[in-house]
């Protein structure tokens, strides 16, 4: 069964809703059994499904989530109240979507696991993280009660237009007539009036600057009374984003992946590094490695770090990039460069990438079901 999923992976990204309505009426219908909600944007949409996660199962709601990428094992791609569903749970939906005989892709298939698993545990919210864009990702095929658009930057603008204006429509794209949406601002006339375009009744919030929870945790409080729910506002667990992991030695682990997250999550991670620092870093093929870098290195200018260290993230989509900071020692397996960080230090900065967040909380045995679960 899982090498059928595997061998999915050969078909690559196909966007497109067709394939997915069919099956989905094969199925009958598994998202109707549920109030799903759709959350799209270039960054902290992740953030936004987890704090509606926490803040609604707080609040006594059964809540599933499905999102993406995993960071250890594809169960992470759906929760109910938090916590990874099981390799059974997954493998007996698997078969059912099997059975289809259907040309699926590999995000199609686990987006149609997520909605068959949350049926069967009578999920009452079911959170849906989209893919990539909104318009044609998988998950617009759901029927919804409400949308969410986290941000908008500049990304795959192969796929999604090569303009702010374009990336912005084509998320706001998410919207349904008569569906209530909530898009934060972005702050530029031209991309407010595209995303205005395509999601006519969407309501614009302007936030106050706060931290990357603190402003998801706006956002999914602010949907979440729109739709007249019930949300109890509480702190989550979302590994590999801004995780300060207690050790003798802390370790603060962010999956910061492109320009655009760095950009967000640097000033951030700033205020949380003491003098002598260890930087650990590794990361997938960037369309411009050093704009990437930029607000990383802007901040070890400020605040030189003890030590760098490469390395290369494994088990992700794309193999990780063989020396991406020149002139520093690079060690290819994360575990062996972990290890090879000095104890002189009063922190290790681990970021990069969310494959190798995955890879760290694997080697520090932070993988299991309590440890990946957003509302422990």
């Amino acid at each position: 069964m899982r090498t059928w999923l595997e061998a999915s992976k050969s078909k690559g990204m196909e966007l497109g809703l067709d394939r997915v309505q069919a099956a989905l009426e094969q199925l009958g219908r598994p998202d109707k059994s549920m109030s799903c909600i759709h959350v799209a944007g270039s960054n902290g949409k992740g953030s936004a499904c987890a704090m509606l996660v926490a803040g609604l199962a707080q609040a006594g709601y059964r809540v599933g989530l499905f999102s993406s990428p995993h960071m250890i094992r594809i169960e992470e791609r759906v929760r109910i109240q938090g916590r990874p569903i099981s390799p059974e749970q997954f493998d007996l939906a698997l078969e059912e979507i099997k059975s289809l005989e259907m040309d699926l892709t590999f995000f199609e298939i686990t987006y149609l696991v997520s909605l068959i698993c949350c049926k069967k545990q009578a999920v009452q919210i079911m959170i849906l993280e989209t893919g990539l864009g909104g318009r044609l990702d998988a998950t617009r095929t759901a029927d919804v009660i409400g949308c969410l658009v986290t941000s908008i930057s500049m990304e795959h603008a192969d796929i999604l237009g090569d303009t702010l204006e374009e990336i912005g429509a084509e998320k706001a794209a998410i919207w349904r007539p008569g569906i209530p949406m909530l898009i934060r601002d972005p702050l530029i006339p031209s991309v407010r009036n595209a995303m205005r375009e395509e999601a006519i009744s969407a309501r614009f919030a302007d936030l106050e600057p706060a931290g990357i929870m603190d402003e998801a945790g706006d956002l999914a409080e602010m949907l979440s009374k729109m739709l007249g729910l019930d949300f109890e506002r509480r702190p989550v667990n979302w590994p590999g984003r801004m995780q300060l992991i207690p050790a003798d030695i802390p370790i603060l682990l962010d999956g910061a992946h492109n320009f655009s997250g760095m950009v967000r999550v640097m000033p951030e991670i700033s205020k949380i590094l003491p003098r002598k620092w260890s930087l650990l870093f590794g990361t997938s093929p960037q369309e411009d490695m050093a704009k990437f870098l930029e607000p990383l290195f802007e901040i070890m200018l400020k605040n030189p770090p003890q030590e760098i260290i490469t390395t290369e993230p494994q088990k992700g989509r794309y193999p990780g990039v063989v020396q991406p900071i020149a002139e520093v020692l690079h060690i290819s397996q994360p575990k062996a460069a972990l290890a090879q960080l000095s104890k002189d230090t009063d922190m290790i900065l681990i970021i990069g990438s969310l494959y190798l967040g995955g890879n760290i909380l694997e080697i520090l045995g932070l993988d299991d079901d309590d440890s990946l679960n957003i509302l422990s």
